[in-house]
């Protein structure tokens, strides 16, 4: 019997589940809970809200399909899980967001300063955690190097996107570059990593690196749309990307597709200091969403990157190549 799309969605989604647990013993190696420490207590405040844990899953299963042994990756999945959390920390600060996983965020909680410096602690974690990885000294090299690379791209990709929140000359195009530089070789990480650890050459990981831009892009999408729902875990609020100003593909497509007047309306509503943006004006920006067709050009473009991906599917000496288009399907029918 042939399985239904959305049940083998599942057994991914279970899957990756599964491999993401594989690391819950190293991390809590790397980052042991001391009640007299005041950063392991904001530490674990954190990473007990727990997390899809989706990019340290994937080094470790690439790394299998590509004939490696996942347990040599368990540390460079690690630090990719820490580095992930350490981000979520400080882009909570920027971006002033109160609530992640439906708890109160880090700086909240414990104030903008410890915040700050329990996301350097972190960064100082997992990049011990890459060389802790029972592989010899070359291979270490490769890891810290791809590492510290994508560590780069991510705030390369983080300055664009605060630096651009409300312009009204945003375009899809700026917005596609900007998450391939920021999501997708971020996303990419886990992979790449998972490959080196798997004795893959450079042109094995060019179409990881591949792979993971078109997932990343469309991973990106799919989190603009989640985000005018109540599955992001932001505590039931909606629509955090308009209050922020953000530089969505919803918003870069709609400022592209509007009329000079509600062009005007979207700028104004988008500018407005987050704290003084009202629940009404962020309906009225989803409503120009619908209006304008995002929605539908959002979807329309995450499925390309899929398709994209696939493409690049069929050049990666996986085993199971369903498996990972399984993967890329996840990355746009996510509700959370």
């Amino acid at each position: 019997m042939t399985e239904h799309p959305d049940e083998a969605i599942a057994a991914v989604a279970e899957r990756l589940a599964e491999a993401g647990a594989r690391i819950d013993p190293v991390l809590e190696e790397l980052l042991p809970r001391d009640p007299d420490d005041s950063l392991s207590e904001a530490v674990w405040y954190h990473l007990a809200t727990g997390g899809k844990r989706i990019r340290p899953a994937f080094c470790l299963v690439t790394c299998e399909q590509l004939g490696g042994d996942p347990s040599q990756a368990l540390y460079f999945a690690a630090a990719v899980e820490v580095l992930h959390n350490m981000l979520l920390i400080h882009d909570d600060v920027e971006d002033g967001d109160t609530i992640r996983r439906d708890q109160e965020t880090v700086w909240v909680r414990y104030g903008v300063a410890n915040a700050i410096n329990v996301g350097d602690y972190m960064l100082s974690i997992a990049s011990q955690a890459v060389l802790k990885s029972p592989v010899s000294d070359a291979t270490k090299v490769r890891l810290a190097r791809v590492f510290s690379e994508s560590f780069e791209s991510t705030c390369r990709g983080q300055a664009f996107d605060v630096n651009t929140r409300g312009s009204e000359d945003l375009t899809v195009d700026d917005y596609l570059r900007m998450v391939a530089g920021k999501t997708g070789r971020y996303l990419a990480l886990g992979m790449v990593g998972g490959a080196i650890i798997a004795g893959c050459d450079e042109q094995v990981l060019s179409h990881i690196e591949a792979l993971c831009e078109s997932m990343g892009v469309a991973f990106q999408i799919r989190d603009d749309v989640i985000d005018l729902t109540v599955g992001k875990g932001r505590g039931g609020v909606t629509g955090n990307d308009i209050r922020e100003g953000k530089a969505s593909i919803l918003y870069a497509h709609a400022i592209s597709a509007a009329d000079p007047g509600r062009r005007r309306e979207l700028v104004r509503i988008m500018r407005k200091p987050r704290e003084e943006t009202s629940d009404a004006e962020v309906e009225r920006v989803k409503a120009l969403y619908e209006e304008l067709g995002s929605l539908e050009f959002a979807q329309a473009e995450a499925d390309r990157l899929v398709e994209r991906a696939f493409e690049t599917i069929a050049s990666i000496p996986v085993e199971d190549k369903d498996f990972f288009r399984q993967i890329a399907r996840y990355m746009v029918s996510r509700t959370k």
